[in-house]
């Protein structure tokens, strides 16, 4: 279970500056805040003062209250790890060591009909999810293709007989793992996994094809974005692609829908809305 967010004030400062293509220099000339506290505060070293964070915002286009919330480590999500729905079967699993993501089993309990989402590490623990869950694996579900979120894709398809499915814009960040995809999910096109249906929706930036599978109740957002932050861009273009991506797709549903990320712990739209400071 995790006790922390996966991005905190330092990682949103980096973010929003990485992806709006801004030097530490540049962040630094704008906000009149010295080069070495910016480093600092990017590292975790260094938490400024209401004042500094109020400029930051500013040039960096955050909202400076949730901004501040931030640095003050004022949120954490009321249900880390999402919460039981009616129909619907999800384990979330927390895969890897030093570095970690989010995998998910989901499933139809009507039919026993079940889906992998995101089989980033740990094969194994998959599988017993996979065998606890006593789901039957009928497809693998990638909502993005980077090595994180795909690395014991080829384990899970062979044990599984389950082929994979992916945007069709990122077959290409799969190397010799694309074999393993016998199909594409477009925009708008409807995903079923027994009788549970999720509509997916382009939520591009994090990659070319990052896609977000929305349930009525739930939604897998892979690495479009995090509790209280977004996935990372390193260009103005995906950035604002990102931001907009979310708002339109994501941020709009219910604020009950729970948002199940790529990494750190799950969240839900209203509490997005209240406290990322990526929107205003």
């Amino acid at each position: 279970m995790y006790m922390q967010l996966e991005d905190e004030f330092g990682d949103i400062i980096g973010k929003a500056r990485r992806g709006q293509e801004l030097s530490v220099a540049d962040l630094a000339e704008q906000t009149n805040v010295a080069e070495d506290d910016l480093v600092r505060m990017e590292a975790y070293e260094l938490t400024p003062d209401d004042d500094s964070i109020g400029r930051l915002a500013g040039v960096l286009g955050l909202c400076p209250a949730k901004l501040q919330a931030s640095a003050a480590r004022g949120f954490f999500p009321l249900y880390p790890n999402g919460r039981i729905i009616d129909g619907l079967v999800v384990e979330m699993m927390i895969l890897g060591s030093d570095f970690l993501m989010n995998g998910y089993v989901i499933g139809c309990p009507e039919t026993g009909q079940g889906a992998v989402v995101d089989p980033g590490f740990d094969a194994e623990k998959i599988l017993r999810t996979i065998e606890s869950s006593g789901m039957e694996i009928q497809t693998v579900l990638l909502t993005h293709g980077h090595g994180d979120h795909v690395g014991a894709l080829s384990e899970i398809c062979q044990a599984t007989g389950a082929p994979a499915l992916i945007s069709e814009e990122d077959i290409p960040l799969l190397g010799g793992l694309r074999t393993k995809v016998e199909g594409t999910i477009r925009d708008g096109e409807t995903v079923t996994v027994g009788n549970v249906r999720f509509v997916a929706r382009s939520t591009p930036g994090h990659t070319e094809g990052g896609l977000s599978l929305i349930h009525e109740e739930v939604v897998f957002v892979g690495d479009a974005l995090f509790a209280g932050s977004l996935g990372g861009t390193r260009n103005r273009v995906d950035y604002d692609r990102q931001r907009a991506g979310v708002e339109e797709h994501l941020l709009s549903l219910d604020q009950s829908v729970i948002l199940y990320p790529g990494h750190g712990p799950a969240t839900t739209v209203g509490e997005e809305q209240l406290n990322n400071p990526f929107y205003s």
